[in-house]
């Protein structure tokens, strides 16, 4: 049973914190907008990166939350590309699609066995890529999220799993989440066109060169009955609040809070203090873990309920302008489990946290970190 487990505590929260990866090269959690954890609690979805090196192919890997029975479920040839993956709610299986192959697998969880769904390339133009693979209601739906971000263009594709047949939605509208509740979508209208600017130090900064704001809608599966509900920008990264048809993520500067928006309704400030960056949601909607920055104060838990949060443990990640110096939280679908990476040994490597009750109790009771702690 291989196993690259570092176990420690975390010395200023006491949270029982695992490294699930040891070996020299990246590994990262899945995307934080979707639990990458089963509904056992038992395992956790990521990708390791096969060697140190510019475009080294992506290989998935599973791995028991406790830290043991590592298994490499892939090893594709690096002219597939980087892989997009959704793990099925009842954490079986895993959809999986190769940016370069263009076609849609579904893989075993337990042996990593794959089954071609269909070939997406047909319904992919040139110079658009596959860039995320959402679950619809029920499990009886795919979509996937077709974006060419030099030249501000999406669409999206609904694949139905019974049939296998594919609907492409052409109108520039791509998918962001689908409220699993009511089959709902929530997709983002004037797709960002990536530019750069010289910022206040004269350095130069990414912005979007669109004039055009991206906003957030609800709308039915065939693209109708539009119903507005935030403008994309006033969230610093957002993702579904679980299985809602609500957005929550944290906020551009100035504000120091994580927002809440709905469509019909005035977006709300969840809880407001240090600068939250990164949010991911559990899938029952009742818990928030997010990363801190300038400064880092620690993986902050959020009860959503009560509005109250605590930190959980601390990252050690770098936190700078490479992607891979994220923290990026999620958490299982019962919020027990805390998913996150770190970039604090040199190289980013995947690690849990395991959030007990007695601590999500304490969060509850609006127990601070410190006394002398004003946040709110």
């Amino acid at each position: 049973m291989q196993s690259e487990r570092v176990q420690m505590t975390d010395p200023k929260t006491g949270i029982q914190v695992i490294q699930l990866t040891s070996y020299p090269t990246p590994s990262i959690p899945l995307n934080y907008d979707w639990p990458s954890v089963t509904p056992d609690n038992r395992r956790v979805v990521f990708l390791a990166q096969r060697s140190a090196e510019r475009e080294a192919p992506w290989d998935i890997y599973r791995c028991d939350t406790d830290g043991l029975d590592l298994v490499r479920l892939t090893k594709k040839d690096a002219s597939a590309g980087y892989p997009d993956v959704t793990l099925s709610l009842d954490g079986k299986s895993a959809y999986v699609i190769w940016r370069e192959e263009k076609i849609l697998r579904k893989m075993d969880m337990e042996t990593g066995a794959m089954e071609d769904l269909l070939s997406v390339a047909d319904h992919c133009p040139p110079g658009l890529a596959v860039l995320a693979v959402r679950y619809g209601s029920l499990g009886s739906r795919l979509y996937l999220d077709l974006r060419d971000c030099m030249a501000g263009e999406g669409r999206m594709l609904r694949v139905d799993l019974a049939t296998g047949a594919v609907t492409a939605n052409d109108t520039n509208m791509t998918i962001a989440a689908v409220d699993q509740a009511t089959g709902r979508l929530i997709v983002i209208k004037n797709f960002m066109k990536l530019g750069t600017k010289m910022g206040a130090d004269g350095a130069r900064v990414f912005h979007n060169a669109n004039p055009e704001p991206m906003r957030y809608y609800s709308v039915k599966e065939d693209g109708t009955d539009e119903q507005y509900i935030a403008d994309v920008d006033m969230y610093a990264h957002s993702t579904i609040l679980g299985k809602t048809s609500q957005i929550q993520g944290p906020s551009q500067p100035p504000h120091r809070c994580i927002w809440i928006s709905e469509a019909g309704k005035v977006p709300y400030k969840l809880v407001e203090g240090p600068y939250f960056w990164h949010a991911g949601a559990s899938y029952d909607a009742e818990w928030i873990l997010s990363d801190t920055n300038w400064p880092d104060q620690g993986l902050q838990l959020v009860h959503v309920p009560s509005r109250n949060f605590r930190t959980v443990c601390y990252s050690g990640a770098t936190l700078g302008h490479s992607q891979w110096g994220h923290s990026h939280p999620g958490l299982s679908q019962d919020g027990r489990i805390g998913v996150f990476a770190s970039d604090r040994t040199g190289i980013t490597q995947v690690y849990v946290a395991l959030i007990t009750d007695e601590f999500r109790e304490s969060v509850v009771a609006g127990q601070l970190d410190n006394p002398k702690d004003k946040w709110i």
